[in-house]
């Protein structure tokens, strides 16, 4: 990765980690394993720097956080960590409210999912308003500020009426709809003049840039270059690029070659050596097809009866977002769905779907990707998709199909080597899972490899420092 002689200033939603005080006042933190997270703590655990963002609780509890350090492997510190504090009104309606009832799914094409009142727009100003006031105070116009993704849209332009001499980046993580969907969104043209306020603005994929493009032309009336991706707005010119985000290929491949790495599957074996293993790893969101895809399994095993007792689906569902409503409705459908397939199908010895809700640490991950003969990666609508590019990373041994939905935004990059599918065509994905299990080895090895040249080639590094040049080339 290149080096950056500026000081970098990652401004998120949320900080990389959990933290705490214990009983003695001691801080104490854990990693989180989002995207976000996984992209953006090996550049600055290299690089140095700052972190703001969330800690994730409310400011009522009685001891709070301020600041603290994330040391690396040796316990030498890496980057700062800043909290920003957050009152319950705030979180309901910033947090549950506009980000993710109205923006999430409406960015994801799901309109009729989003939901918006004045008060949600109201405290989501505010508190972009409270990031401005921190990010300020810790920042000069040498340092990089890097702001990501949907809740922060208002951050860029509040910085850049602060001080224009900021160095501004921007960077969203998830789809940017088309037109006709953006517009459904009450206030959108404001939500295009904050994310505006930055030098650069990065997205996932080409349809994403475009997207913008047509939506600040339509809704601002700005000047648009497509063939340069320039916005001409309020007499600056702000660069549009895609830069698709990606993993830490070796360090995902090293986990895969650990010996711990195959031991589970002694348990998940112990009936049938011959067992072939399906996975899918997603946060419980709707965007991610989990119901659509455990569908799937049931066809496969409706068409396709001779696999019955000779492969297992196991799905790994995180919790996320726990205390919004369409997410506790979908995790009861989810789990009534799950128990009626297995009621269907399953004997003494044998269940299809092995259902598992809860967070897998990353070594664990790592075996179950190297177990599973196919990993089904097929939401309805994603920005990127990191476990496609994690499963193929711990590949080591060559054998393993991806399957991919045409609707990810890692389709641009892996559709070629992925067998492709619609996630919303059952019987597609069921075929298509016939078709993986039948793929000649020589095929599948043929396959997995130039996946994986793909991920180590185009790895977090390469995107960092792609996005990170990019900005110099076109600053001067």
């Amino acid at each position: 990765m290149t080096e950056i002689s500026e000081k970098i200033i990652v401004v998120s939603n949320r900080i990389p980690c959990s933290v705490s005080l214990d009983r003695s006042g001691n801080i104490k933190y854990k990693k989180g394993i989002g995207g976000l997270v996984t992209a953006m703590d090996p550049i600055l655990s290299k690089n140095g720097g700052l972190w703001i963002g969330w800690d994730g609780q409310a400011e009522s509890r009685p001891s709070k956080v301020k600041k603290f350090c994330i040391k690396d492997e040796c316990g030498k510190v890496a980057y700062s960590v800043e909290c920003i504090h957050l009152t319950k009104k705030e979180i309901k309606n910033y947090y549950h409210g506009l980000s993710n009832r109205s923006i999430w799914p409406l960015f994801h094409g799901f309109i009729f999912q989003s939901h918006f009142n004045a008060g949600y727009w109201k405290t989501y100003v505010s508190v972009n308003r409270k990031f401005c006031d921190k990010v300020l105070k810790k920042s000069t116009d040498k340092n990089i500020i890097w702001v990501h993704d949907y809740q922060l849209t208002m951050l860029p332009r509040m910085l850049k009426q602060a001080n224009p001499k900021l160095k501004i980046l921007y960077f969203l993580h998830i789809p940017f709809p088309n037109y006709e969907i953006f517009r459904v969104l009450p206030l959108s043209n404001k939500i295009l003049d904050g994310m505006l306020g930055a030098s650069l603005l990065g997205f996932q994929t080409k349809e994403d840039r475009v997207n913008f493009l047509v939506c600040c032309k339509e809704l601002l009336g700005a000047r648009v270059n497509f063939k340069k991706s320039n916005v001409f707005y309020n007499g600056r010119t702000v660069k549009v690029k895609n830069f698709p985000i990606s993993i830490d290929y070796e360090k995902f491949n090293k986990l895969a070659k650990k010996k711990s790495a195959g031991k589970f599957l002694k348990s998940i074996k112990r009936i049938d050596n011959n067992t072939k293993i399906i996975m899918s790893v997603e946060r419980l969101d709707y965007t991610k097809g989990i119901k659509e895809r455990i569908l799937s399994i049931e066809r496969f095993f409706e068409k396709y009866p001779s696999y019955r007792r000779k492969v297992i689906f196991i799905q790994v569902s995180v919790p996320t977002r726990t205390k919004i409503k369409e997410y506790i409705t979908l995790k009861k459908e989810i789990d009534e769905l799950v128990g009626r397939i297995n009621g269907k199908f399953a004997d003494e010895l044998w269940s299809p779907i092995h259902y598992i809700y809860k967070a897998i640490p990353q070594q664990k991950l790592a075996s179950f990707y190297k177990a599973a003969e196919i990993c089904l990666v097929t939401p309805l609508r994603d920005g990127m998709n990191l476990v496609a590019k994690e499963y193929v990373s711990c590949k080591t041994e060559g054998n393993g199909v991806l399957i991919l939905s045409k609707f990810a935004g890692a389709a641009e990059e892996m559709s070629k080597y992925a067998v492709m599918v619609n996630p919303y065509d059952i019987d597609e994905v069921a075929d298509s899972i016939n078709i993986a299990l039948n793929i000649h080895w020589s095929t599948r090895k043929k396959m997995i490899s130039n996946l994986r040249n793909i991920v180590r080639e185009n790895d977090i590094f390469h995107w960092a420092s792609s996005f990170l040049n990019y900005y110099k080339k076109i600053s001067g």
